[in-house]
């Protein structure tokens, strides 16, 4: 039988013996859980030199089993391999004590592998991963037809671990998703708190349906119930009973939530503790469990996988608010229904017939179906199957964040198959040593742009420079040389002064999976052009999650809290983009000019003897960052079209790449009709993409306005406004008469008549933690604990907090603070309050889009006046005053 790994973990024979435990799904959608026997752990060690024997008989003399193997240490280029001791034991849980006691032995010089999870060591050491596909010998009448599991899965007897192995499966298994909500009991009128305040709805929806049902909703009392999609309970304990047996009885692969982990899961399990009683819901019978990390809660079921879709919505998509509500309007185009807290308990006191309880029960209903459908409709689970294919790490660790997980994790089974070790994870002590360490660490070179307006700019990119980088340098922990290295021959010196052997000496570890990574990518890509369209959205995935992990490669060798870091390795990669980057620069500025003649570019020193006949342009880099160039053409007579550009970007990129050690390839990425550049990393130009023989336009905007969320949506829309009549038009005045009509509506004001504005005037601003933790006052912070004192419904740690800006009161004496004018914008509205257009004004709109102006000369008080009306803007005197603002919350 073959199956796809879900998730994994060990148990124990009646023996105390280990049992691996692989939990996973059949191509048909079937649950599996297989136990495996005959794995056990170990770890190594290394000993001081003439120590090696004394410590092998002290360890055999702690009844440990110990053999003699050959071993390369972590870090550095080794001709040959030293003498280690791999020391094995039978329990996993023994190892972290055994590891201080073997470390404290006469002779013993260092520890590796120590650790490593039990469930994972089995998975690398058997060429298996998450979401891998596996076969096992289970006999086929084990599977049940009830839910689609295993029958009596537990309690199955445990196969050899011997027997497993992996097997190619390119297809996904069919998962069974389930999303869930709770409501909670307020407490006369405050926010309910776990420990008194009952859980009286749970709400649920399923992919497939659960017994002809797409969503349920359970009540925590007895209310008739007609409909099938809504069960009542007698009671709490009750209501909870049968969440747990729903969970048991559909058996999901995927559970989610939206703020889940960090509410709906800590509250159950308060609950679950006021009521005694236990949530076994596990697929070995086991609970739940919630690690508490710094800003957040991870749960986990075995064998299933937990999904908070907030934090995933977060890190995907850009939105000013991460309200269900907001998500769901945006993302889905769906409405979410609401239910005022403040009329929670009125409405639970209705009868069963009742429209308020009726109407309460569909607000549930409506929030497990939203997080299902995004979930389902927005794919977003898609990109974490693929990475967890792509790195053999487990799926849940790849979704609660896990990203050097992923590298360390393949590069333990790279260094497993040469006879290499890995060291532990670094304690605090040595991660601190490393973060002062990194300060020497540099980054990728950025040329000064030549700023203002600039026309006609080829964007030529890298393709995946960094990892292509560390290839053609043959750069890895397994080729660093070391202070006591042997070789000094044969080596590849970088720019920041780090040494490595080369190819020929010793193919680093590390080069060669970068190569599959990308050998991977390119046919994935490849095989993207002729698939129909759900294979596509299958090999887009994959594509992603290969571009992910050759990305991290480099920030993992520079991280503190890596197993294995190399500062040398991380600065010989940045050290080479630098040189590569001022090098691609001089020699597009030595070529000098080019022609287009005959459908083909030609440099200025290929050309035959006598004046050229087609159309010429001048070369000039304009700006250059970490991985692209920017190249100005400028042209001696006629001017430039789209296909003139793509014969000389292309012709530039070949040229370029010809000079690269392979696989180092420069690309045409896109032209530049027109653009601005006002820093390093801030510009905004009007670029145009080949797409097959179609070419589509796009406003490509970087470190500017439109796409930070401390400003206002007006800012953003005004300056993305100015910057399409400025870049696709060129009409600089009208742009100007934009801003102005802005300001003229801010100043004439009147919500009443403009409600509309409210929304775009709305600031956001991330609530990270409890409002005493906070040293200085900030505006939503303030904003917080007036909606705390006012009653109702308050943000909680995570939310971003949306407010504007009110009219201050009192004179200069007693004027109200900034921070103290922060306001929720539906109570400025309910109680028509007055806004500070006079701060919107001057501090948000002008700033950013005088920043565009200064490149056309145009100057504040030209923005500030107008031709018909310049009494209207008396706000003229602070526009002249110099703007040192760089965000709102500078103020």
């Amino acid at each position: 039988m073959i199956f796809q790994i879900l998730d994994a973990n060990y148990a124990y024979d009646s023996g105390r013996k280990p049992l691996v435990q692989l939990f996973g799904t059949t191509p048909e959608g079937q649950s599996v859980t297989v136990k495996a026997a005959g794995f056990r752990p170990y770890f190594y060690a290394s000993a001081i030199e003439g120590c090696l024997e004394s410590a092998a008989d002290d360890l055999k003399a702690m009844g440990l089993e110990v053999e003699v193997l050959e071993r390369f240490e972590p870090i550095g280029y080794q001709k040959k391999p030293k003498k280690m001791l791999q020391i094995t034991t039978n329990d996993p849980k023994e190892v972290r004590n055994l590891r201080e006691r073997v470390r404290s032995l006469p002779g013993i010089r260092a520890v590796y592998e120590t650790d490593i999870l039990f469930k994972n060591r089995f998975l690398i050491d058997k060429s298996l991963g998450g979401m891998g596909w596996v076969e096992a010998p289970i006999p086929e009448w084990t599977l049940s037809q009830n839910a689609g599991s295993v029958q009596s899965g537990r309690d199955l007897p445990p196969v050899d671990a011997a027997s497993i192995r992996p097997v190619q499966h390119e297809a996904n298994a069919p998962l069974r998703f389930m999303s869930f909500d709770i409501e909670c009991l307020p407490d006369h009128g405050a926010m309910p708190k776990a420990e008194k305040s009952p859980v009286i709805l749970i709400s649920m929806a399923f992919e497939p349906e659960y017994q002809g049902n797409k969503d349920l909703v359970l009540v925590g009392k007895e209310i008739d119930c007609p409909r099938p999609d809504t069960r009542a309970c007698r009671n709490e304990y009750e209501l909870l009973n049968q969440f747990a047996a729903i969970i048991r009885d559909y058996n999901p692969d995927i559970i989610a939530g939206y703020n889940s982990n960090d509410f709906d899961f800590p509250y159950l399990q308060e609950r679950a503790k006021q009521q005694q009683l236990d949530f076994r819901v596990g697929r070995d019978g086991s609970s739940w469990y919630i690690k508490k990390i710094v800003n957040r809660s991870d749960v986990s079921i075995t064998g299933r996988v937990v999904v908070d879709l907030l934090p995933i919505i977060r890190s995907s998509f850009s939105l000013k608010q991460y309200t269900l509500r907001n998500v769901a309007a945006e993302l889905l185009s769906m409405e979410k229904y609401d239910v005022n807290p403040q009329e929670i308990e009125e409405l639970w006191a209705e009868e069963s017939n009742g429209e308020g309880l009726k109407r309460f029960i569909s607000y549930s209903r409506r929030d497990s179906v939203l997080a299902l459908r995004l979930l389902l409709d927005l794919r977003l689970m898609d990109k974490y199957i693929a990475l967890s294919r792509a790195s053999g790490s487990l799926l849940q660790d790849i979704v609660n964040g896990g990203q050097s997980g992923m590298v360390e994790n393949l590069l333990l089974r790279r260094f497993r198959e040469i006879s290499r070790v890995v060291p532990p994870k670094p304690d605090s002590g040595l991660s601190d040593e490393r973060y002062v360490e990194n300060e020497e660490l540099k980054g990728g070179a950025v040329l000064v742009p030549e700023k203002g307006l600039v026309e006609d700019v080829v964007i030529l990119d890298y393709k995946s420079l960094y990892p292509t980088i560390m290839m053609a340098h043959n750069l890895c922990y397994s080729t660093v040389v070391l202070a006591d290295s042997p070789e000094k021959k044969d080596i590849i010196t970088s720019p920041s002064g780090g040494s490595f052997v080369s190819p020929n000496v010793s193919s680093g570890v590390m080069p060669q999976v970068l190569k599959e990574l990308l050998d991977q990518r390119t046919e994935t890509k490849r095989l993207m052009k002729k698939a129909s369209e759900e294979e596509r959205r299958f090999l887009d995935a994959k594509q992603y999650a290969l571009k992910i992990l050759l990305n991290s490669f480099y920030g993992y060798s520079g991280y503190a809290r890596a197993r294995l870091y190399s500062l040398a390795l991380a600065n010989a990669v940045t050290s080479f983009g630098r040189e590569n980057i001022i090098r691609t620069k001089k020699i597009i500025d030595d070529i000098g000019s080019v022609y287009v003649i005959e459908g083909r570019a030609v440099f200025k020193d290929e050309l035959k003897l006598g004046a050229p006949t087609g159309k010429g342009f001048d070369l000039n880099v304009v700006y250059g960052d970490t991985d692209s160039v920017f190249v100005r053409l400028s042209p001696h007579n006629e001017p430039v079209s789209l296909e003139d550009a793509g014969l000389i970007g292309k012709k530039i990129a070949e040229t370029v790449t010809s000079s690269l050690p392979q696989p180092m390839e420069l690309v045409f990425e896109a032209f530049a009709r027109r653009g601005i550049f006002l820093a390093k990393k801030r510009y905004a130009l009007w670029i145009f993409e080949q797409m097959g023989e179609e070419w589509k336009d796009r406003i490509k905007v970087r470190g500017m306005e439109t796409v930070r969320r401390d400003w206002c949506g007006l800012t953003s829309g005004t300056l993305k406004t100015c910057l399409e009549l400025v870049l696709k038009e060129g009409k600089v005045d009208e742009a100007v008469e934009h801003v102005r009509s802005v300001v003229v509506r801010l100043q004439n004001l009147d919500l009443s008549q403009d409600p509309g504005i409210l929304e775009e005037l709305t600031l956001t601003r991330r609530y990270t933690k409890s409002t005493g933790s906070y040293k200085n006052k900030q505006p939503h912070i303030q904003l917080v604990e007036k909606m705390r004192e006012r009653g109702g419904k308050v943000p909680t740690v995570g939310d971003r907090v949306p407010f504007v800006i009110i009219r201050g009161k009192g004179g200069k004496k007693n004027k109200t603070l900034f921070v103290d004018r922060a306001e929720d914008p539906e109570f400025v509205l309910e109680n028509n309050i007055s806004l500070d257009t006079e701060y919107y004004v001057n501090k948000q709109i002008l700033p950013p889009v005088m920043r565009i102006f200064e490149s056309f000369g145009v100057n504040k008080d030209r923005l500030c006046s107008s031709r018909a009306q310049s009494s209207l803007f008396s706000f003229a005197g602070e526009c002249n005053k110099p703007q040192k603002q760089k965000s709102l919350f500078d103020f």
